[in-house]
């Protein structure tokens, strides 16, 4: 079976499309009704949750679709919605003797009260959401991705079978760390823009009465854009945000821009300490640590060395030390920083 976390998530991808060997539909029956049993399961608490949702997923399709055959010849199709997905729901929770025999699980039944309660069709979409009043909700979903739901968010996820398309309609904020998928984009739509990777760590805040949508990129690329038809909507362009960079769209002023994150994150270890280092060479340093675009005047520069150790500090209080010491100034402007620095005399 999978021998690591990213095994174990393609496994549970092609499980949840009917594409495993039997084999392999069995071991991951087998794990999934061990969830909350008191033998061990050998999974980590991420896996876990994948697990849950790819098999809930699975029976979901299965049930469902057996269900409206079935329920067609009593009218089905006159029943008010609401009675409909209640319908579809209780035979997801009944229909199989597997179904059944994990009913026991306490997260089984979390899942299924979650199921009765929110989602209007089960077969095609999964909605989850964060009471406005609790903590952040994290919720694994069918592809293997997460997603970390800020208070009073909600999501509606579906993968078009047509084209295996992953799609999620948010409306709050929530944090994505999705899997890689070259051939099935996921796409992440607000209101008011699409926001698309192959697979990534991002926050998209569309939060309600707030005008600006922002997507705030942690690792990989997403290409953001206004909807078409979204209210403020014109010729605007396309961008690509990268780490430490967020883009923000504005219906009012129908302007999409990007710029820097408030507090870039390290993204790769670096010794910050300094001695007799050209101020090029410490630029660089800084640009690699946080993956953000520096750039300086080199042959202003040429002549200039630092002697300067620095620790922990935010990379924007680490560049005003920088500049402290040097007389320099900087600037940020479409994501990137820009370094003034005044020539410094040859030894």
């Amino acid at each position: 079976m999978a021998s690591n976390s990213s095994e174990f998530r393609q496994l549970l991808q092609r499980y949840q499309q009917g594409e495993c060997t039997p084999q392999e539909v069995r071991h991951i029956e087998a794990w999934y009704r061990q969830l909350g049993a008191e033998q061990p399961l050998d999974l980590t608490s991420n896996e876990k949750e994948a697990l849950t949702a790819a098999v809930w997923q699975r029976i979901a399709d299965r049930t469902a679709r057996d269900n409206e055959h079935r329920l067609k010849s009593t009218g089905w199709a006159s029943w008010p919605a609401s009675v409909r997905a209640a319908a579809v729901a209780a035979g997801v929770l009944g229909a199989s003797v597997f179904g059944i025999q994990l009913a026991n699980s306490p997260l089984v039944k979390e899942m299924a009260r979650q199921r009765l309660a929110t989602a209007p069709t089960p077969a095609t979409w999964l909605l989850y959401t964060a009471p406005a009043m609790a903590p952040e909700r994290r919720v694994a979903l069918p592809d293997g991705s997460f997603v970390t739901l800020a208070p009073g968010a909600t999501l509606r996820y579906q993968r078009v079978k047509a084209t295996g398309r992953r799609i999620a309609y948010l409306r709050g904020e929530a944090f994505f760390d999705v899997f890689h998928d070259a051939q099935h984009p996921f796409s992440v739509l607000t209101d008011q823009v699409v926001s698309t990777v192959l697979g990534t760590s991002f926050r998209v805040r569309a939060v309600a009465g707030q005008p600006d949508v922002q997507v705030q990129v942690r690792t990989g690329a997403v290409r953001v854009s206004p909807r078409a038809g979204a209210a403020g909507a014109g010729p605007v362009a396309a961008i690509i945000v990268r780490p430490n960079q967020q883009a923000v769209y504005s219906p009012v002023r129908r302007q999409l821009w990007r710029e820097l994150v408030a507090e870039p994150v390290q993204l790769a270890p670096q010794s910050f300490v300094f001695n007799d280092r050209p101020v090029a060479d410490v630029l660089q340093v800084l640009s690699a640590a946080y993956g953000v675009e520096i750039s300086y005047d080199a042959e202003a520069l040429r002549n200039c060395t630092l002697n300067l150790r620095l620790g922990s500090e935010p990379l924007f209080d680490k560049l005003n030390l920088v500049c402290e010491a040097l007389g320099a100034r900087y600037e940020t402007a479409d994501g990137r920083i820009i370094f003034h620095g005044q020539p410094c005399a040859a030894e």
